[in-house]
């Protein structure tokens, strides 16, 4: 009797317990799935988000742009510790002959190159700059008129390397040949297909002489930014390179450059594939594509923007010139730049305010609030971020972190201004 009595009470203990267990993981699930949805419903926002320039420019108001010349000289590689190489140099390198391990600039090569570069910054300092350009040409008798005091004027000089190379060649490629056969099942027919494959991967099969084209260039510009008056340095001499490689035909996993160098061109160099134009070319055209369609093919348009085509001469130097007008123009200028950032779940008006980007209004709204909350302050930051006062962004996150020392998205944000 006392065992069965005994077996009962086990039972009943046992399955309490299981009860109990049981509760506590329904609970920590409906915990997380609340966690999950709350964070899932934060409404996150893209900012078009003011930065000030990186460097420092005090007492000057106009720029001239002086003298930009083609000079010889070797431009170095891009930086191998620049990405994680954990994933970039995994391919079995196959480095083709001549391999290129210098890039040399020759003055001859850099036909246009400082004109398409000057007009490069013409156009982002236009764009984003609070600096009135007065001469463009680089000429002494580029400007007419009224000169400002010398002392706010600034010239831009450049020293500039080029360096271009394309390659015509052709590679012995394998090519296995798979008769198909009608009778054959779906399976059957993609396990021929991946054993051909894995066969012509491997070097069996067929040789054939395949053809190529493989396009490298860089730019190098070293420029610096001296004061009309006295010839002092406004920020210290900068040089900027960007790079592009590419290869059409032949094999993926061969180049002429070593495979680690130019994988890290196309992750660092070449993430945006935007063509060189501007978006009015586009729309003209588009248009002209609709008006006179034979002219449109005669001319090429079809084929400009797709990236299978190897880009002409003309088109990688302004490509190349913009990108590094735009690395430059950043050191002496505010800019803007998009970002993801999320809006915490304060005043209900105020976040309405910053996801219609209405900044200014929600600035004014937040500071005549009594009393602000933790996410109120950190609202408050995210919009005098967005419209590049930085230090006051900063107060409002140091704010919202002493409020609620533990919040990931404040101590994030403080990182974010701090840099």
């Amino acid at each position: 009797m006392e065992l069965i009595h005994s077996n009962i009470f086990h039972s009943s203990s046992s399955k309490i317990r299981k009860d109990v267990y049981g509760v506590k993981l329904s609970a920590f699930l409906l915990l997380c799935l609340s966690v999950f949805l709350i964070t899932s419903c934060a409404p996150k926002v893209s900012f078009k988000i003011e930065r000030p320039p990186v460097q420092q420019i005090e007492n000057i108001n106009y720029i001239e742009l002086g003298n930009f010349q083609i000079v010889s000289g070797q431009i170095k590689h891009p930086s191998e510790t620049a990405s994680d190489s954990s994933q970039i140099f995994s391919r079995t390198e196959k480095l083709l002959k001549p391999s290129i391990t210098k890039l040399n600039s020759k003055k001859e090569q850099g036909h246009l190159t400082a004109d398409l570069l000057r007009a490069a910054l013409v156009h982002e300092l236009s764009l984003q700059s609070p600096y009135q350009l007065i001469n463009t040409t680089g000429k002494k008798d580029g400007f007419s008129g009224v000169l400002p005091d010398e002392s706010e004027i600034a010239i831009l000089h450049g020293k500039v390397k080029y360096s271009e190379i394309i390659i015509e060649s052709q590679e012995g490629l394998s090519y296995f040949t798979n008769v198909k056969n009608k009778g054959a099942t779906l399976e059957q027919s993609l396990l021929a297909s991946v054993v051909s494959m894995g066969a012509e991967s491997s070097g069996a099969g067929f040789v054939i002489a395949t053809p190529y084209v493989e396009q490298i260039a860089a730019l190098e510009v070293e420029f610096s930014l001296l004061r009309k008056n006295d010839g002092s340095e406004v920020v210290p001499s900068q040089s900027f390179r960007t790079y592009f490689a590419r290869k059409w035909g032949g094999s993926a996993d061969s180049s002429h450059l070593p495979l680690k160098i130019k994988n890290l061109i196309i992750i660092e160099y070449q993430s945006d594939e935007d063509s060189s134009e501007s978006l009015l070319s586009k729309i003209d055209r588009a248009g002209l594509y609709f008006t006179n369609p034979n002219e449109y093919y005669a001319r090429g348009f079809n084929l400009r923007n797709n990236v299978q085509v190897p880009q002409t001469p003309l088109d990688l130097k302004i490509r190349l010139g913009r990108q590094i007008a735009r690395q430059y123009v950043k050191q002496i200028s505010p800019y803007h730049e998009t970002a993801e950032l999320l809006v915490q779940d304060g005043n209900s008006v105020a976040v309405n305010l910053i996801r219609g980007n209405a900044y200014q209004e929600a600035v004014a709204f937040l500071q005549a609030l009594n009393e602000r909350t933790a996410a109120d302050e950190h609202n408050l930051g995210l919009a005098f971020e967005a419209g590049g006062e930085i230090s006051q962004a900063r107060k409002h996150y140091e704010n919202a972190l002493k409020m609620d020392n533990n919040n990931a998205v404040f101590k994030a944000a403080l990182t974010r201004t701090g840099n």
